[in-house]
């Protein structure tokens, strides 16, 4: 009568293997992003941001902040190298803030945005000196550029450079056509 079973070997063999497989699989982080995937990730955001708050002032109705509802005049989004925020205005007073994101962003200082700057209706470009720039959204369907820098009125485009290390990325924003364009 013979035994049916596995030899002593046999059984180290299979959790040798078994601790190999898991010490891979921990290791192995299935969330990791490349360079151009954070990067990607964040130009998104800048061009989620952008393309809501055109949609919402369009659409002429209330926004939804915290508990309440509100009918702001304009919208604008404030750029500058250390955040980007959403601010709901009545008149020239804030009635509201609606998603802001600071630097570091996404908690990880990688991350920047830098190089704002205007185009103007030639092509040609300026940097923004100083920020913040602000593409404002009025009621009557206006779009605009506010900020310090006083030759923000005559820019057609709005322009930023976003950078995640070496991988970056060119988002501008053209105010005749609310359009995004992303290089």
């Amino acid at each position: 009568m013979g035994k049916k079973g596995f030899t002593l070997i046999e059984l180290m063999v299979v959790i040798a293997i078994i601790g190999l497989l898991a010490v891979i699989v921990t290791n192995f982080d299935f969330n990791k992003k490349t360079d151009t995937e954070k990067r990607d990730r964040f130009v998104e955001k800048i061009n989620s941001m952008i393309h809501s708050t055109l949609l919402n002032s369009l659409s002429g109705k209330g926004i939804k902040t915290g508990t309440t509802i509100i009918n702001p005049t304009s919208t604008h989004i404030q750029f500058s190298t250390g955040s980007i925020g959403i601010y709901y205005y009545s008149g020239t007073t804030i009635i509201g803030t609606g998603e802001v994101i600071a630097s570091p962003f996404f908690g990880e200082t990688s991350f920047v945005l830098d190089s704002i700057y205007g185009r103007k209706k030639d092509s040609s470009t300026g940097s923004i000196s100083p920020l913040p720039a602000e593409i404002s959204f009025n009621s009557n369907n206006e779009i605009y550029f506010t900020g310090s820098d006083t030759n923000l009125p005559s820019y057609i485009g709005i322009g930023m450079s976003i950078r995640y290390h070496g991988a970056t990325k060119i988002l501008e924003f053209d105010r005749r056509f609310g359009k995004i364009t992303i290089q």
